[in-house]
């Protein structure tokens, strides 16, 4: 008797795990997408300050002859140099990436080579979409991506 009371239950719960399965999917899918993303946001961003670090420290060690040569109004050619240093290193992740643009600033403005800055500094923009599941994260962060300054 015992048997065929078992064998009945097991008949009627015959695809209980696939309509459990189809329920849960959904927020499983979600607890992977948004770490995978912000795992890239990170990796972007501490590429992105690195570039910039590198960029500002070769502008901090330009000499004065080579931030004030002739440029006849033009960039000077160290700030020139560190935007192409910042672009090398955003290269490592270029492809995932929207759209870059490091600038150099010297005393807070775009560096011009009429004086010589007291500080300079590096700028780094990068806009990073996710190509995986933009599906989900294109209503959390927009659908020209996320802006991250370094």
């Amino acid at each position: 008797m015992k048997t065929l009371f078992s064998r009945r239950h097991r008949q009627a719960e015959r695809g209980s795990v696939a309509i459990e399965a189809a329920i849960i999917l959904p927020v499983l899918i979600l607890f992977l997408a948004v770490p995978l993303f912000l795992a890239r946001i990170f990796w972007y961003y501490s590429v992105a300050e690195k570039a910039a670090h590198d960029g500002a420290r070769f502008l901090s060690q330009a000499s004065r002859m080579e931030i004030q040569g002739s440029t006849g109004g033009l960039e000077p050619g160290v700030a020139a140099i560190a935007r192409a240093i910042a672009n090398a290193e955003l290269d490592e992740i270029r492809p995932g990436l929207i759209g870059a643009s490091p600038t150099a600033q010297c005393d807070g403005i775009t560096c011009n080579g009429l004086s010589v800055p007291t500080y300079v500094r590096m700028n780094v923009q990068i806009r990073v979409r996710d190509q995986i599941f933009g599906f989900i994260t294109d209503p959390l962060f927009g659908d020209e991506g996320l802006l991250l300054t370094a």
